[in-house]
């Protein structure tokens, strides 16, 4: 009985540590996966689609100034997204240089932060614009489509978190190689016997 009493807690903190670590892992794995999806994309522009009007209740003077303001800003778009494209490739080839230099990669790290941080800034100009071609009930309308939008990108992300929690339980010693490569491997042992 008193064997049983100690190798309880024992049992009891093995769980606990082997949960933690997979809950860790877990929240490493969502943390770092739409960061990067989300580093290759631009953010998402707001553009007058006819479902946006319709909620909205746009004006055509409304859709005209929405519009107009897009092809302003649009040239600037592009040239963000390609620098910040060009400055994370940049950084990438300076940090898996076979003989890393920590000065360039500080200078390449840099260069991305100061490409990242003007497309910020032309996403905040675009929405202050915007929203002063916006009444003030459309505004509050918008903040409404934008927060609902954002509520089922979580509950989705979060279906996939789990989907993919679940894949890896079903196999969790699954190659890491397709399959027809495995199959060659396995042909290539057996002709070594």
């Amino acid at each position: 009985m008193k064997q049983q009493r100690i190798k309880a807690p024992h049992i009891l903190l093995a769980a606990f540590l082997v949960l933690a670590g997979a809950f860790a892992s877990a929240q490493a794995q969502t943390t770092i996966t739409p960061q990067t999806e989300t580093q290759d994309k631009p953010a998402p522009q707001p553009t007058p689609t006819p479902n946006l009007q319709q909620e909205l209740n746009l004006t055509p003077d409304q859709i005209q100034k929405w519009r107009a303001l897009n092809q302003e800003l649009r040239p600037q778009e592009v040239a963000g997204t390609v620098r910040v494209k060009e400055a994370r490739r940049a950084l990438t080839e300076a940090m898996e240089s076979p003989a890393p230099n920590e000065e360039l990669i500080k200078q390449r790290a840099k260069e991305l932060a100061d490409a990242q941080s003007a497309m910020t800034q032309l996403n905040a100009l675009r929405q202050a614009r915007v929203l002063q071609i916006l009444t003030p009930e459309q505004r509050v309308k918008l903040k409404e489509i934008r927060e609902r939008n954002q509520a089922l990108r979580r509950q989705q992300q979060q279906q996939m978190n789990g989907l993919n929690q679940r894949q890896q339980l079903k196999r969790p010693n699954a190659p890491l190689i397709p399959p027809a490569q495995h199959k060659a491997l396995k042909q290539q042992q057996r002709q070594k016997r």
